[in-house]
C-alpha cells in the first residue's frame, strides 16, 4: 500500500514537472518517507482495525506523569487533561526531557544559555500553575547526547513515582527529537526493566490514531491561557496556543454525540497501549531505517547510536 502510494506520488510530480505548477505540491517526494512508518503501525496487530475511541478515565487516575521533550510540548498536547487531573486530585508530575536549548542565538535571547533559563522560568511557572511536580533530565537539545545516567535518572524516577500512566508525545510526532522520548523509554526498559504502566501518546505537531479521548471544554480556556505562559515560543516561534486549541477543536469529532451540539467542544486525543506493547511498536520499526526515523537529523541520530549500542551492544 505505502509503495503504490508513494509510486502515484513520484507520477504526479513527473506530471507537475512536464506541464506547469498544480496546486497540490511537495517539495520533494522522495522525502515523503513517514508514510512507510504509518503504515507499519497499521499493520501491527497491538489494536483492532476499527478503532473506537472512549473516554479516558482521568479523575479516576491514581498518579500520572508527563514526559515532555520541550518546555510546553506538555500544555500543548496535554495541558487540558493535567487541569482536569488537578481538579480531581490526581497527582501530576511532569518531567522535561530535555533542556530547550537552541543553537546559536534567537530573537528572544543572546545566548544558548540564556535561552535555557527563559524556558526553565516559563516551565516552573506553568508547573506552579498545575501544581505539578517538575523534574529535569537536562539533555542538550541542540546536540543530543544522553548517557547510561540518564536512563538510569529516568528508570529511578519511574520507580519513585510510580505513575499509573505515562504521557509522551504520540508514537509518530514529526520532531526527532520527541521520538527520541520513545525511544529512551525503549532502552531504558533494557537495561533497567520497567513496571508495567499505561502509555498515553499525545498530541504536539501530527495528527495521530486515536483510541482514546479526554473532553477538555470545561477547561479549554484555561488550557490556553497555560500555553500562553510559554510567552519565548508565543511570541517569537510559533502561535501554539492557536494552534493546540485548534486541534482540540477538531478532535471534537471524535466524540460520539456530538452532532449538531449547541456548546462549541475540545478534546485532547490520545494513542494509548500498555507499556509492554507501546514498547513492542518501538521495535517492530523504529530501529528498521534509523535515518528514516528521526528524519535524517544527524545530532539525534549519532547521540542515539551511540547509546543504543551501549545498552544493546548493536546499533
Amino acid at each position: 500500500m505505502a509503495n503504490r502510494i508513494l509510486a502515484f506520488l513520484y507520477k504526479l510530480d513527473a506530471l507537475r514537472s512536464r506541464r506547469g505548477p498544480y496546486r497540490f505540491l511537495i517539495r520533494r517526494w522522495g522525502k515523503v518517507t513517514d508514510v512507510n512508518l504509518a503504515a507499519r503501525v497499521l499493520e501491527t496487530q497491538c489494536f483492532e482495525r476499527q478503532i473506537e475511541p472512549v473516554a479516558l478515565p482521568v479523575d479516576s487516575l491514581r498518579s500520572l506523569l508527563v514526559l515532555a521533550p520541550h518546555q510546553d510540548d506538555e500544555a500543548i498536547g496535554a495541558g487540558g487533561t493535567l487541569l482536569l487531573a488537578q481538579r480531581a486530585g490526581v497527582k501530576r508530575d511532569v518531567l522535561f526531557v530535555t533542556n530547550g536549548c537552541s543553537k546559536g542565538a534567537t530573537s528572544y535571547a543572546a545566548t544558548p544559555d540564556e535561552v535555557v533559563r527563559i524556558r526553565d522560568s516559563e516551565a516552573e511557572d506553568v508547573c506552579t500553575e498545575l501544581g505539578a511536580g517538575l523534574l529535569r533530565l537536562g539533555i542538550a537539545n541542540s546536540r543530543p547526547r544522553p548517557g547510561l545516567a540518564d536512563l538510569d535518572r529516568l528508570a529511578e524516577i519511574l520507580d519513585t513515582l510510580d505513575p499509573q500512566v505515562v504521557l509522551v508525545p504520540w508514537l509518530l510526532d514529526g520532531p526527532a527529537r520527541h521520538r527520541m522520548v520513545h525511544h529512551l523509554l525503549w532502552l531504558t526498559n533494557q537495561r533497567c526493566g520497567l513496571r508495567n504502566f499505561e502509555v498515553w501518546g499525545y498530541q504536539v505537531h501530527n495528527s495521530l490514531i486515536p483510541n482514546g479521548l479526554v473532553d477538555i471544554t470545561a477547561v479549554a480556556d484555561a488550557k490556553r491561557a497555560l500555553i500562553e505562559r510559554y510567552r519565548s515560543q508565543i511570541k517569537h516561534v510559533r502561535r501554539y496556543d492557536h494552534i493546540a486549541m485548534g486541534m482540540s477543536a477538531a478532535n471534537a469529532r471524535f466524540l460520539p454525540d456530538y452532532k449538531a451540539d449547541p456548546v462549541a467542544r475540545y478534546v485532547e486525543a490520545f494513542f494509548t497501549l500498555p507499556l509492554h506493547e507501546h514498547l513492542k511498536l518501538i521495535e517492530s520499526f523504529y530501529f528498521r531505517d534509523w535515518n528514516q526515523t528521526y528524519r535524517g537529523v544527524r545530532n539525534v541520530i549519532d547521540g542515539m547510536h551511540t547509546l543504543h549500542k551501549a545498552v544493546v551492544g548493536t546499533a
